[in-house]
């Protein structure tokens, strides 16, 4: 089972306990993928999804039966050339207006007659829960989920601006930052950052997949604070490394010209301390040497100048 498909699965197992709760999913559901189709074997029109989810198609062809007792069939198809199954419902049956009113694939003229233009029921979704339920029937329809581990990124791929415009109002409202773009013909809905991830699929009800997500991220957290620690630790030994060779340079230069003799005690032992532990950092050979950092540094330093002295002295050589 893909991590998608996990997430519908999860949205289809959260009980719904009011009408209202259920004509809101059965809304988003119906306004992002119905069609109408004519039913021969009834002479009438039904409602026709198709989807790529089992769970889905079965768990809405359920609530249209318990709701508002309408007849189903479901039916699975294999497309050869797509290498792809997917799922059918038709919804048919005497109270298929109905239907058809409460979930806005039809509306009432200013005559009072029924016609075909869609609309959002934004009157009939007032509740957060039915808030909730019409942005779980959106995802079952049109929704997608990355695996964490893979990347942090769900999306609708909506068919009108006005179903996406209200979508985005919704997840904002619950406080999930939503993102808008187009994609050939189609108007995407995304949500890409770690934490706004989570918050969606804990607004979907999907508390398996949002753990999974959770976990995913502190480990993700947790390694890239180690791989910083690791470069960090690289690059101060790195740059211990490039001091110590100029100070070598500098050293040698100096001992050749006067030999270690020719040197001041004090400068003498940092001299024959740093050549013996040029891996280690100033604080270290100060521990070695039994005086301060700030010494260890001054004393270099002075070496160094009596170095650059020298070279002065060769031409710049």
């Amino acid at each position: 089972m893909s991590f998608s498909s996990g997430i519908k699965q999860e949205i289809t197992e959260i009980r719904i306990r009011r009408s209202d709760d259920a004509a809101a999913l059965l809304s988003a559901f119906t306004l992002a993928i119905a069609n109408l189709k004519f039913v021969p074997a009834s002479r009438s029109w039904g409602l026709h999804f198709v989807s790529e989810s089992e769970s889905a198609i079965l768990f809405v062809s359920k609530l249209a039966s318990q709701y508002y007792s309408l007849d189903f069939r479901v039916s699975r198809v294999e497309h050869e050339r797509l290498n792809a199954v997917c799922h059918e419902l038709l919804l048919y049956g005497e109270h298929l207006e109905k239907f058809m009113l409460d979930t806005g694939f039809m509306t009432v003229d200013g005559n009072g007659e029924s016609v075909f233009s869609e609309r959002i029921p934004v009157v009939s979704i007032r509740t957060d829960t039915q808030k909730k339920a019409f942005i779980r029937g959106l995802f079952l329809a049109c929704g997608t989920a990355t695996e964490p581990k893979k990347a942090y990124h769900a999306e609708f791929v909506i068919k009108n601006h006005e179903l996406l415009e209200y979508a985005r109002a919704l997840l904002k409202y619950f406080g999930v930052n939503a993102k808008y773009t187009k994609r050939k013909t189609s108007e995407i809905l995304y949500i890409k950052d770690g934490e706004s991830f989570e918050d969606f699929l804990a607004l979907l009800g999907a508390s398996s997949a949002m753990m999974e997500a959770a976990d995913t991220r502190i480990v993700k957290q947790a390694n890239n604070e180690a791989n910083r620690s690791v470069n960090c630790i690289n690059a101060n030994l790195d740059r211990t490394a490039r001091s110590a060779v100029r100070q070598i340079d500098d050293i040698k230069l100096v001992t050749e010209a006067l030999g270690f003799d020719g040197l001041p005690e004090s400068l003498r032992a940092v001299a024959e301390a740093r050549i013996n532990n040029y891996e280690l950092t100033l604080g270290e050979l100060a521990e070695v040497l039994g005086i301060g950092k700030s010494a260890v540094n001054y004393r270099l330093k002075k070496l160094s100048e009596m170095a650059e002295d020298i070279r002065m002295e060769n031409g710049g050589k």
